[in-house]
């Protein structure tokens, strides 16, 4: 089911918030005068203010969070040859850089754990990323840079072709197994590691997960709701639209499973 770059775009835009929502709102618009036209309209608006609010971020990540987060001594004795990063994205125009092509906040948060990991375990990194559409420096690349100049720390290996979390473990497990490396402690946010370990799974790979930034806490560390958090609040809509995007993610992937 590999479609290209730019249709991938366009379905994102449909089917994920604001778009699919602003989409609802238009049509539900040109028919106002019919129920179906007015229960489209209400629908919307109710799916803007809970994709919107910290209650809704917080149920759509229980969906799609599925994997603990392993004590740090597990992940010390697990007996993994190495850690596995995977990229999540960059910011194209950057002033300050001339110009130039940066991290993503998402992919240094990714990187600087895979770095925190490194100092507790001493196991070597091997970062995973190209670019998405062809036009900008790969992501592991831009990643080895930012973990030399930041860490004086050079990764073991890099994969600088992968444009999706597939071929983020169908590369590394040609990288892992040219190698030597049989197991690898796996880094990537909470709400994409299901979907990656799908992937892992289908490549051969054998991972053990650490996942870090959960956008929900367990049942016996979440703290009691207040009534702040059922009011929409700036940010939360883009945190929907990541877990949403994995749902659809983790649907695609199963459907296109050989």
């Amino acid at each position: 089911m590999d479609i290209d770059v730019g249709t991938r775009e366009l379905l994102k835009l449909a089917l994920l918030p604001p778009g699919s929502l602003l989409l609802l709102l238009l049509v539900g618009w040109l028919f106002a005068r019919r129920f179906f036209g007015r229960f489209l309209v209400l629908l919307a608006t109710l799916a803007f203010y809970l994709l919107s609010t910290p209650v809704g971020v917080n149920w759509l990540a229980t969906q799609v969070e599925s994997v603990p987060a392993p004590p740090l001594a597990q992940l010390q004795d697990s007996r993994a040859d190495a850690i596995l990063v995977l990229m999540a994205g960059l910011r194209r125009i950057n002033p300050e850089l001339g110009g130039a092509a940066a991290l993503s906040s998402l992919s240094l948060e990714r990187i600087d754990y895979a770095l925190a990991l490194h100092r507790k375990t001493g196991l070597p990194i091997v970062i995973s990323g190209g670019s998405v559409k062809g036009d900008t420096r790969p992501l592991a690349e831009l990643a080895a840079e930012w973990l030399e100049d930041r860490a004086g720390i050079k990764p073991l290996a890099i994969d600088n072709a992968s444009r999706d979390t597939r071929e983020n473990m169908r590369n590394s497990a040609e990288t892992l197994h040219r190698l030597g490396l049989k197991r690898v402690l796996l880094v990537t946010h909470a709400f994409h590691m299901p979907r990656a370990m799908l992937s892992a799974r289908d490549a051969g790979v054998d991972v053990i997960p650490a996942p870090f930034a959960f956008e929900h806490a367990p049942a016996e560390m979440a703290p009691p709701t207040r009534y702040i958090d059922w009011l929409p609040q700036p940010g939360y809509l883009g945190r929907s639209y990541l877990l949403l995007h994995e749902m659809v993610g983790l649907v695609w992937y199963g459907l296109g499973r050989e």
